[in-house]
């Protein structure tokens, strides 16, 4: 069992509690038994399990070669990234990052709450889309991002850190979110992919890529004068996987 919350492998570990670290490493930290469990039905890379018992989760683990740590409730807490964690928390390989590929899109813009960003990478897996994260966007990879999620990550791909500009040369027509029809055509799934911008929560999408983007979408609401970007990204994905 490791005691010592100074432990090197304990260490390492932590630092990717930390945007920088993850790049650096490669690696993320997954938190609870529902992400360990989605990463290993995906098939994604696992180099070790802290748990504060053995049981059927961390046998799992084990059978395929992954080392399985025992660990006290003070390290527990130096690995999580929740108030009162019960693990697993697991080291996993970030998966790799290819080209874009030319399919529906989910552009997050800017967006800045985990939570936020945690449910479109949800409902993306859902509708069929994959997902862009631009440079300003949380880390898609981060311990709160994936609990929102739920596993989802693990459904769909991800692309961290690239510009809308990117998807467009992919092969994708952008289409902005807007929280008022500025007269533009609606997009076309039936003609081709869509690439959803979903902007910032407190300052929407810049002007200039609504300015680039050849088509927008608006969701008429009563009584509120805009939705949550997490709402208003699912729906629009939703209207989108229901024209193609």
């Amino acid at each position: 069992m490791i005691e010592s919350t100074r432990n090197p492998r304990v260490v390492a570990a932590a630092r990717l509690n930390k945007a920088k670290a993850r790049r650096d490493a490669g690696r993320m930290l997954l938190e609870g038994p529902n992400l360990l469990n989605a990463a290993l039905d995906a098939g994604i890379e696992i180099d070790a399990v802290f748990t504060l018992a053995e049981d059927a989760l961390s046998e799992r683990a084990s059978s395929i070669g992954v080392d399985v740590l025992t660990v006290t409730e003070a390290v527990m807490k130096r690995l999580a990234d929740t108030e009162s964690p019960r693990g697993p928390v697991a080291v996993a390989v970030l998966p790799s990052q290819g080209n874009i590929a030319t399919r529906d899109t989910v552009i997050l813009v800017a967006i800045r709450d985990p939570g936020n960003a945690g449910t479109l990478v949800r409902s993306a897996a859902a509708f069929g889309f994959q997902v862009v994260a631009t440079p300003e966007c949380v880390d898609l990879w981060s311990p709160k991002v994936l609990r929102s999620a739920a596993g989802a990550h693990f459904s769909t791909d991800l692309y961290v850190g690239v510009n809308p500009e990117d998807v467009a040369a992919a092969g994708v027509t952008l289409a902005a979110l807007l929280p008022h029809d500025d007269g533009g055509p609606d997009p076309d799934p039936s003609v081709g992919p869509v690439g959803l911008l979903v902007g910032n929560e407190a300052h929407g999408l810049p002007a200039r890529l609504i300015q680039q983007a050849p088509a927008s979408l608006t969701i008429p609401t009563e009584n509120v004068e805009s939705l949550n970007a997490a709402v208003a990204g699912s729906i629009a994905m939703f209207a989108v996987a229901q024209g193609r």
